[in-house]
């Protein structure tokens, strides 16, 4: 009798343990798949990070726009989707606008474009909200990065004005698409015309 009390015993002690085991299984995995926001994240940066497009994330958390706040948890626990990055979007769109011709104030395609217009004319096609900023506007507001990735911003000071005065898109292996004198047109950073020019990357 007592041995079968024990055995019993240590029977609830096992059942409890393995219970507690996957109860803190659970938390630890339902942990993960949350994101805390922080200090300089857009949603457009998050959803790049994990893979997916911003608009999926906006799906998995209920979210009526892409403001978010720093502190603020965002649900990852969703499968990824087979959806372009964003960063896809912005080439795609970058280059559709190739050989459209050069307006000062220019913001889209029928009447031409400047370099700040096409990018915020490229960026809001997108799907990344973007308000009209001049060269040096974008470049006060992005988020410096010294290893850019493809669809961050590319800036360029002292061209026709004192200070920052271009902005193009970073293609990727040195090369960028931007609205100079010539029209929308791909050129490369390390250029003779662009190197001495070159201020830094950038990424909204």
């Amino acid at each position: 009798m007592k041995k079968n009390k024990k055995y019993r015993w240590g029977l609830k002690l096992a059942t409890l343990a393995l219970s507690s085991s996957v109860l803190f299984s659970t938390i630890d995995t339902a942990s993960a798949a949350t994101y805390t926001v922080k200090s300089g994240d857009s949603l457009w940066k998050i959803a790049n990070q994990y893979g997916v497009s911003y608009q999926t994330l906006m799906q998995w958390n209920n979210l009526s726009s892409s403001t978010i706040r720093v502190g603020q948890k965002l649900n990852l626990n969703t499968p990824s989707t087979s959806k372009p990055k964003p960063t896809v979007n912005i080439v795609q769109v970058a280059k559709q606008q190739l050989g459209v011709k050069y307006t000062f104030g220019g913001n889209k395609p029928s009447t031409g474009f400047d370099c700040s217009g096409y990018v915020t004319y490229v960026f809001n096609n997108a799907g990344i909200s973007t308000g009209r900023k001049s060269a040096a506007g974008f470049y006060n507001t992005a988020k410096k990065v010294s290893s850019p990735q493809v669809g961050d911003l590319v800036f360029f000071a002292n061209t026709y004005i004192a200070g920052i005065s271009h902005v193009g898109i970073y293609l990727g292996n040195n090369q960028m698409i931007s609205a100079s004198d010539v029209g929308v047109s791909i050129a490369n950073i390390n250029s003779t015309y662009w190197k001495k020019y070159f201020a830094g990357y950038g990424r909204l």
